[in-house]
């Protein structure tokens, strides 16, 4: 129990105290445009990932809110499904058919997957003038970056192996410094990062976008699990740490002026009526000429 408890620990320093960060910091965060973004994307990340990685050290990280709501929390549920991983892990049948059906499932939420939804996104909105879209498109693509550089550090760190290899091996303990990389899953990361940044971005005007991005982040995770590629606890931290992460981006990149926007063109599509000798006519007002 010690290594669970000892990870934790150190979870709740890299993971939690991110949740904090729900309202923009920086002076101009939340009011750059698209271009400004796109155009700063790379240096926009570096920033974000040192704020990432250091803001766990930083001692206003820690309010009693915070705490209570976040942390606290976070390590308890971590640890506990550490301390039965194993148990867990044995749950399912384990059948190389079922093994084999997961990893094709799973392939939804690879990195590569995502990134490329995420390009979809910025390219439709760069190429059919749908700022909201292209906005979609350059938060997700960082959202997936900072996913995956936060879960190849923490598995470089943990080293963790994967329940496959580990019960091969007939191993003990909770698997972790085996010299793995099982710890945390970089597809349930990547997928919730993404989910959460369309959830967002989308999910005010349409309700059951949420619904659709979580339900698949979460398929994704499952297949992980059923593909014995990852242990229940790997799929818990790095489904929570890719909310986190889209939650931050949306939060401190989000550009009100793209709601605004999209407003301002709906208002300008009205119905205008007209009646004369020849009857009655409807026809739809595109505000092109407005």
């Amino acid at each position: 129990m010690k290594p669970a408890l000892l990870l934790a620990s150190f979870l709740l320093f890299c993971n939690a105290t991110m949740a904090q960060a729900g309202e923009p910091t920086s002076p101009d965060a939340g009011t750059s445009s698209s271009e400004a973004q796109r155009t700063n994307l790379f240096r926009t990340i570096l920033r974000d990932e040192a704020h990432m990685w250091t803001n766990p050290f930083r001692h206003g990280s820690y309010s009693s809110h915070t705490f209570s709501k976040y942390v606290l929390p976070f390590t308890l549920i971590t640890g506990g499904l550490i301390a039965s991983d194993h148990r867990t892990s044995n749950l399912l049948p384990n059948t190389s058919d079922q093994a084999r059906w997961s990893l094709r499932v799973s392939q939804v939420g690879a990195p590569y997957t995502i990134a490329g939804i995420a390009a979809a996104y910025l390219l439709v909105g760069k190429l059919g003038g749908h700022p909201k879209a292209e906005e979609t498109g350059i938060l997700g693509l960082e959202a997936v970056a900072h996913s995956q550089l936060i879960t190849l550090g923490l598995k470089y760190i943990t080293r963790r192996e994967r329940p496959f290899d580990f019960h091969a091996k007939g191993g003990g303990g909770t698997a972790f410094w085996k010299g793995g990389d099982s710890f945390p899953s970089g597809h349930a990361s990547g997928s919730f990062a993404l989910a959460t940044v369309l959830a967002y971005e989308y999910g005010r005007d349409h309700h059951w976008i949420p619904y659709v991005t979580y339900g698949l982040a979460t398929l994704v995770a499952a297949s992980r699990f059923s593909g014995e590629k990852h242990w229940l606890s790997d799929l818990f931290v790095g489904s929570t740490t890719g909310f986190l992460i889209g939650r931050y981006v949306y939060k401190h990149h989000h550009d009100p002026g793209v709601e605004t926007g999209i407003r301002a063109r709906l208002k300008k599509v009205t119905p205008e009526f007209n009646l004369g000798l020849r009857g009655f006519s409807a026809q739809w007002n595109l505000g092109r000429h407005a």
